[in-house]
């Protein structure tokens, strides 16, 4: 670990910033690893220690680290305290009780997410997607197939499928699709998901850029709106080798 008290300043929060303290401190300490305050296998000052440092509270810290563990940024092991883990960018852990987008997602932490458009197209619903969305067969959808690029690197392949009532052809969509649909006040507000691991059929594996047949992640996401509209049915493959989900159980 670099000077502690460069550390200390650096992560220090403030009531006069946005965002509540433990957020501010979750994000200091990812651009401190990020930086190389933080190197991999440094251990974290204790959280009472790093508490006083910091004028804050032990539940501030402890909100702070449980959120990086989550991340893969940190772990804890009993008797070594907390630790910058080896390789924190390699792996991203997805908590599954968080409802948001992959820009979003992305963004919260720390990163710059890209999309390659690979096609858009407005036809109508196919009957499984109508039945999904709620649609009739011939009601029009808009079909929006994209990579997911995480610098530079494709980590998700995804086809969001959006009724064109809410998205027709004509209007612009961001980076970001929840932005999107937020713009329209149809930004889903609860969602039902499944995940299952599946090979990499031919057009996954081109879209990843990794082999035919290697192992990828499939969810599938039927977003509502807070009227109970269904807004978006979602199909996303994720690289095996760099996502994984995690689940908080009680």
């Amino acid at each position: 670990m670099n000077d502690v008290h460069a550390l200390v300043d650096f992560l220090r929060p403030s009531g006069e910033r946005p965002g509540a303290l433990y957020k501010q401190l979750a994000k200091s300490l990812i651009q401190a690893i990020k930086s190389g305050l933080l190197e991999a296998g440094d251990c974290l000052i204790a959280e009472r220690d790093l508490a006083e440092r910091l004028d804050v509270s032990r539940v501030t810290v402890r909100k702070a680290i449980s959120e990086l563990v989550t991340d893969g940024y940190l772990m804890q092991r009993q008797g070594a305290g907390t630790m910058v883990c080896e390789s924190p960018d390699s792996v991203l852990h997805k908590k599954l009780s968080t409802l948001n987008g992959f820009t979003e997602d992305m963004q919260k932490r720390g990163f710059k997410p890209k999309s390659k458009l690979i096609s858009r197209q407005e036809l109508p619903a196919t009957e499984h997607e109508a039945k999904v969305l709620d649609l009739q067969t011939d009601d029009l959808i808009c079909r929006l197939s994209r990579v997911r690029l995480l610098d530079d690197s494709p980590l998700a392949y995804e086809i969001a499928i959006i009724p064109a009532s809410i998205i027709p052809e004509s209007m612009e969509i961001n980076v970001s699709l929840y932005a999107t649909l937020a713009e329209q006040n149809m930004v889903p507000v609860r969602a039902t998901q499944s995940i299952r691991a599946v090979n990499a059929s031919p057009e996954v594996a081109q879209a990843l850029n990794i082999k035919i047949d290697d192992a990828v992640l499939f969810m599938e996401r039927q977003g509502f709106a807070k009227d109970d509209r269904v807004v978006e049915y979602t199909q996303s493959y994720y690289r095996g080798d760099r996502y994984d989900y995690t689940v908080e159980l009680k």
